[in-house]
């Protein structure tokens, strides 16, 4: 009796060890969120205040790795998207500039360090606002070592690691297929999002592209490019 009792201990430690390695760890599925109206209001009216596009495609080559982690395969990265050009811009954007790569703190944090955690608009005064965007690219494992476990592009009012999909700042997350379409191998997606949404409240937004890359090196090298015709606008909503 002892021993079954014993047994009984050892599992229940060894699952629960388990769990809690694999609680933080929240692969991404196909999921597709949109929120807001399709139609801006007739009792309404929106003014661009602020506009960043490309003249030529955008490529970041960079090399992600888990320098001293041994749980390869369980960290996420960020891109905050950016395109090159401001072609309309009002205090508080920050949509234009070189898009960056971040690593997420660790395993056991599953988080971004708050200087990384920043908005590509902020205003003092919460407002109603339209959005309109266009993300087409690539995403490319160079090579043969790591894979994508998933990816996803989200647009939200509050900043987000995973995509709640009951969180209403949520307006916008697709991911798996939503994204986009992968190789067979995984190491290749091709995207190509579009996003218009009226009457939605914030007075931050925060657009980034999260992925999580899976493999048995400790470092692999990763490229994004950004299209041309990617671009990214914001719109503030009168009353008429």
């Amino acid at each position: 009796m002892s021993k079954i009792i014993l047994f009984v201990g050892l599992l229940c430690c060894f699952c629960s060890c388990v769990r809690d390695n694999d609680a933080i760890y929240y692969p991404v599925g196909n999921i597709d969120i949109e929120r807001g109206n399709a139609n801006l209001s007739e009792t309404s009216e929106a003014t661009l205040i602020a506009r960043s596009a490309n003249l030529d495609d955008y490529v970041l080559d960079t090399l992600a790795g888990y320098p001293g982690d041994p749980t390869i395969g369980k960290l996420t990265f960020m891109f905050n998207l950016k395109n090159q050009q401001r072609d309309v811009s009002v205090e508080g954007f920050d949509g234009v500039g070189e898009t960056q790569m971040n690593m997420s703190l660790g395993y056991k944090d599953g988080d971004f360090a708050a200087e990384n955690q920043l908005p590509v608009f902020a205003t003092d005064i919460a407002g109603k606002y339209a959005v309109k965007l266009r993300l087409k690219g690539t995403l490319l494992l160079k090579g043969d070592a790591w894979i994508v476990d998933y990816a996803y592009a989200q647009l939200a009012s509050a900043f987000h690691l995973y995509p709640p999909a009951t969180q209403t700042e949520v307006f916008m997350c697709k991911g798996g297929s939503a994204f986009g379409t992968f190789d067979s191998a995984r190491r290749t997606c091709t995207f190509d999002i579009t996003y218009e949404r009226y009457d939605l409240s914030f007075s931050q937004l925060y657009f980034n592209l999260f992925v999580n890359l899976s493999g048995q090196e400790s470092e692999e090298n990763i490229q994004l490019r950004i299209d041309k015709e990617s671009y990214l606008e914001i719109y503030k909503q009168q009353e008429k």
